[in-house]
């Protein structure tokens, strides 16, 4: 949970800062020492706690359109599982902020966001 699968389509680099842009995500990274080039896919993670849920479309470096799929509230943190293309992504968010309908808006830094693995084809 939690990773989705992109493919890379630019780097801007400067110095040791490097921002690789996937065509879903913007990743924002230190130093390039993962071996990645333009046009290879990789598995992209969020940690659940770095994601932020709203039903506003906002202008933001990284913004996905996601499904409620289910709601899980607990005694002080709901768990919010969402469907953004075919990857299931967990929100968790303090329960009284929960008032979602179908659709959503998820948002998060780049810098809030890894690469895990490149994938050969």
């Amino acid at each position: 949970m939690n990773i989705i699968i992109s493919e890379l389509k630019g780097i801007k680099s400067l110095d040791n800062i490097n921002l690789l842009i996937f065509n879903d995500a913007k990743v924002l990274i230190l130093q390039k020492n993962i071996p990645i080039d333009i046009g290879e896919k990789a598995k992209l993670y969020i940690k659940p706690t770095k994601l932020f849920l709203s039903s506003q479309k906002f202008d933001y470096e990284n913004r996905l359109k996601v499904s409620i799929q289910k709601i899980i509230k607990g005694e002080i943190l709901a768990s919010i599982i969402c469907l953004y293309k075919n990857f299931e992504i967990e929100v968790l968010m303090l329960k009284e902020y929960i008032n979602f309908v179908n659709d959503a808006y998820l948002y998060f830094k780049s810098s809030d966001i890894s690469v895990l693995e490149v994938l050969n084809d």
